[in-house]
């Protein structure tokens, strides 16, 4: 069996080959350190297997892995979904739940309606209906065997499907990317620039087809779509080398535990320097910034900067709030932002603001850390505690 290449096969190969290999790692170091990147690594990963299939299609090469036919809709139904739940669970910082098996509905009943030919036909008939569409790539992706819907009908379901979950991303990146900005570390900037570089190169994945296809001929319908993709896959797969925080599962996380790690080092050996004129020190310059200045109201607050902003060194910082108060950093913030939701509830704010608005002006990222948090220290919900008041 020979192969010969054109120039478009050649960019459909690279593509693959640089989408399987960011994938993999991503995926690698998804386990090893930051969880959510297995989600865009699976995304990276499904999105490169099916523009393999497209490939295959294009190429005419498809008849020699008929095991594959009807494959590549599937991974092209669920990249999707993996790139808006691996944005929405680092922004909202959301875990998944039993529920988001629903955003892969779609690509479940696409396996029911090819059950037959995916699972149940011999070889050979692949190969048969393989050769019968393979000379004209337009007319083998109308998925004409489909048992419950017309010719085509996946081609624009899968586009839409593609076009709503980048809306979703864009509506969320939009939404809490101003909260990731507003922090000073580099992690959290960079993260949102390389997002917003990853959404609008896949704005290739639909918006040339959608205003072009109802114009062009068949062929290159075919190609604004799936050469699209391949373009796509290039230019994500470059660009991450230019953020090896997001590449290696780095981020702002990361950054407080190390250096939080450092000062805990430091705490050892300078335990001894915390006199009782320092601490006398410590409190005043906290009681300024909290209780006057109320920093603790800003989104993403560390450690370094509330030490900056007081005038204390980081690691004298840690061991008063470790050895006087008796609280880590983290139960130390949110405490007071908790306080300053209930004083503010007792105002009256609930009347004017949902309660996400009142836990984000509060410091919170989220709802659901505002909640886990609220909870924590007053034993109830934010609702609860609200009602109690009127009651």
């Amino acid at each position: 069996m020979q192969f010969s290449f054109e120039i478009k096969d050649l960019i459909y190969l690279g593509s693959i080959f640089l989408g399987f290999i960011t994938g993999t790692v991503l995926l690698i170091f998804g386990f090893k350190k930051k969880k959510a990147n297995i989600l865009i690594g699976l995304s990276y990963l499904t999105i490169s297997y099916a523009v393999f299939l497209v490939f295959l299609i294009s190429s005419g090469y498809h008849v020699h892995f008929p095991q594959l036919y009807r494959t590549g809709n599937i991974a092209g139904l669920i990249f999707a979904p993996l790139s808006y739940l691996y944005i929405r669970q680092i922004i909202e910082d959301r875990p998944l739940k039993l529920v988001d098996i629903l955003h892969f509905v779609p690509a479940l009943i696409f396996i029911i309606d090819f059950f037959p030919i995916l699972f149940l036909i011999p070889v050979e008939e692949k190969i048969a209906l393989i050769q019968s569409e393979i000379d004209d790539p337009a007319v083998f992706v109308y998925f004409n065997q489909s048992r419950f819907f017309p010719p085509n009908f996946y081609t624009y379901a899968r586009t839409l499907l593609i076009l709503a979950y980048w809306v979703a991303s864009v509506f969320i990146l939009f939404r809490f990317g101003k909260t990731f900005e507003k922090k000073k570390n580099a992690f959290g900037k960079e993260w949102i620039v390389w997002m917003k570089t990853f959404l609008i190169s896949n704005l290739l994945l639909f918006v040339p087809f959608l205003l072009l296809s109802r114009i062009v001929d068949s062929q290159l319908g075919f190609d604004l779509l799936h050469f699209s993709a391949a373009i796509v896959i290039l230019i994500n797969s470059i660009m991450v080398l230019f953020f090896p925080k997001v590449l290696y599962g780095l981020d702002e996380f990361d950054f407080i535990l190390s250096q939080e790690k450092e000062l805990q080092e430091n705490e050892k050996q300078e335990s001894h320097t915390l006199t009782p004129e320092k601490i006398k020190t410590i409190e005043k310059n906290l009681h300024r910034v909290i209780e006057e200045e109320k920093v603790f109201l800003q989104n993403g607050l560390t450690i370094s900067e509330l030490a900056q902003k007081a005038e204390i060194p980081n690691y004298l910082l840690t061991i008063y709030l470790n050895q006087v108060i008796g609280v880590s950093f983290t139960d130390y913030i949110n405490k007071k932002r908790v306080d300053e939701c209930c004083s503010r509830i007792k105002n009256g704010d609930l009347q004017h603001i949902t309660l996400e608005g009142l836990g984000i002006s509060c410091g919170f990222n989220n709802r659901n850390s505002f909640i886990s948090s609220f909870k924590k220290y007053m034993g109830i919900t934010p609702s609860v505690f609200s009602k109690s008041l009127n009651g």
